[in-house]
């Protein structure tokens, strides 16, 4: 299975939960659940990428790793 086919998946952790959340708001046909362990949507790792970029590009929200 490949990034055009795997589902997102992804380990939950608090931030990543903000980013999401916001990505699902202004994102059209996103849809993200959780089993309180691991976020889950309904696209593929790819489309989920492209929409997460969009949304950090469109609220110029930049990653900081230490």
């Amino acid at each position: 299975m490949n990034t055009n086919t795997k589902p997102f998946e992804v380990k939950k952790t608090f931030g990543l939960g903000v980013l999401l959340k916001l990505t699902k708001k202004n994102v059209p046909g996103i849809e993200i659940t959780t089993n309180g362990k691991k976020f889950t949507s309904n696209v593929t790792l790819n489309e989920m990428s492209d929409a997460v970029n969009a949304t950090m590009k469109t609220h110029n929200i930049r990653l900081k790793i230490k």
